[in-house]
């Protein structure tokens, strides 16, 4: 899982990047339903995909793991049956994919779910 590395120009987003990089990358066989942006973590920044097959209407997550630097942006794609580091998708996304059987993904998906309610847990006694 190497990281794929494009120039662009100052002007676009990275979430903007990533929703171009999506649609030429995996248009006619994938659409993305939603994407999360995560927060920026030692100049790395996380976006959160529920990615539907259009062959059969399955819903997996991944992870486009980002680096911005000199105009150009780094991506690394880490999809959820490769248990990704990064747990900070929103339940919101969570509850939109498919039940799988890979047991890297259904830890992943807990993973995320428990940081949703201990950072909301977190907020509420804060408060």
């Amino acid at each position: 899982m190497g990281w794929d590395v494009t120039p662009v120009g100052r002007n676009i987003t990275t979430k903007k990047f990533i929703e171009h990089y999506i649609k030429t990358s995996y248009d006619g066989v994938y659409t993305a339903i939603k994407i999360c942006e995560g927060k920026n973590k030692f100049g790395e920044k996380a976006f959160y995909v529920a990615l539907k097959k259009l062959e059969d209407n399955t819903v997996f997550g991944v992870v486009f793991l980002t680096r911005r630097k000199n105009g150009s942006v780094a991506v690394k794609v880490i999809g959820e049956s490769s248990g990704p580091g990064q747990i900070e998708a929103p339940a919101s996304l969570i509850y939109l994919l498919t039940p799988t059987d890979s047991v890297w993904a259904n830890q992943w998906r807990a993973d995320c779910i428990n940081r949703y309610i201990s950072t909301k847990i977190l907020k509420e006694e804060v408060a």
